[in-house]
């Protein structure tokens, strides 16, 4: 039944693959003189099936078509088959807006939220509210407890908030990951690790921190331990580069430039999309399903960046530099 299920959530994807923005349509909107005219670009082509009475609400459509592709993995997913690792990355984001809200007592953040991971937004947020985190995943309950036993002590910083619940987070997502056979998504989840750690890594030493604060957000999961990044951290992000280099990351690492996170942030996306890409046409794999979804989200992302940036009127060879690798 999961072999017949496999076969018939790929062969969608194969469809839905169709869907995806061309190159050429997402360098119409990148090189557009108005918001309007980019935004147009979406419009015809049934992005969040939907229309907007200005360009400027643009985040509706958005919004819609995460929710429509988020449906879509919901209804497709197969137990134990590593899917859900990426739809609970929604409970968690959900759970830090609910969190935020809840102390600082404000009652309009709907738009804070993400479309729904494994569970219904209205559950968790009574549940937070209401200080019930017994039935949540376990790492979540884990995080909520400490973030309000820290807040009872004076420890009230939203940062807070966000580095608690994004370890929960990856340690939910690796538990789930034992009983999968999935390599490509454990992958996915271990390289996504690394590049968060090594991004952390530079920030923090580009603005001044100390080991210590470093070592805080550091999120425990990847392939490279925290020993390795706190042995050079006082000689900066170029030693750790280059003793990164003897890690399966030593063919991008050459192209990382500490001062330019702009760039660094290409390759980090480029470097998790191609994990999916040779494996794509594997229909008794999950690869096809997972890299569509990866390749979906990180064209919203990359939609929502082009257009915030024509509307501020930025230049389109600035905008052309952020843009990522198309999922063929």
């Amino acid at each position: 039944m999961t072999t017949n299920s496999l076969i018939y959530s790929n062969a969608r994807v194969k469809s839905l693959e169709n869907t995806l923005l061309s190159q050429e349509k997402i360098n119409r909107m990148a090189y557009s003189e108005t918001l309007e005219d980019a935004v147009k670009v979406l419009l015809e082509s049934n992005y969040g099936s939907g229309t907007i009475s200005s360009a400027y609400d643009f985040e509706e459509i958005l919004h819609a078509e995460d929710k429509k592709v988020n449906a879509f993995m919901a209804e497709s997913m197969i137990p134990n088959m590593g899917i859900e690792t990426f739809i609970i990355k929604n409970d968690y984001h959900n759970a830090k807006a609910i969190v935020k809200a809840k102390y600082m007592h404000e009652e309009d953040f709907e738009y804070m939220l993400a479309p729904k991971g494994m569970i219904e937004i209205n559950e968790l947020k009574a549940k937070i509210f209401n200080d019930e985190y017994d039935s949540l995943y376990l790492p979540m309950a884990e995080a909520l407890k400490t973030i309000d036993e820290r807040r009872a002590n004076g420890k009230k910083s939203p940062r807070d908030i966000d580095v608690l619940l994004d370890k929960a987070l990856y340690k939910n997502i690796f538990e789930m990951l034992k009983s999968t056979k999935a390599t490509s998504i454990v992958n996915y989840w271990k390289s996504n690790v690394d590049f968060s750690n090594i991004s952390t890594f530079i920030r923090c030493h580009n603005i001044g921190q100390d080991v210590k604060f470093f070592a805080e957000n550091f999120i425990e999961g990847g392939e490279i331990d925290l020993e390795k990044f706190t042995s050079v951290y006082d000689n900066g992000p170029q030693v750790l580069l280059e003793k990164l280099k003897l890690t399966k990351y030593s063919n991008v690492l050459s192209e990382i430039n500490p001062s330019d996170m702009v760039s660094f942030e290409v390759i980090w996306d480029n470097y998790l999309l191609n994990i999916f890409k040779n494996d794509r046409y594997d229909v008794f794999s999950i690869a096809p399903l997972a890299g569509f979804y990866v390749a979906k989200m990180l064209e919203i992302k990359v939609v929502r960046m082009i257009l915030i940036l024509v509307k501020n009127k930025v230049d389109a060879s600035l905008i052309t530099r952020r843009l990522r690798e198309y999922y063929e």
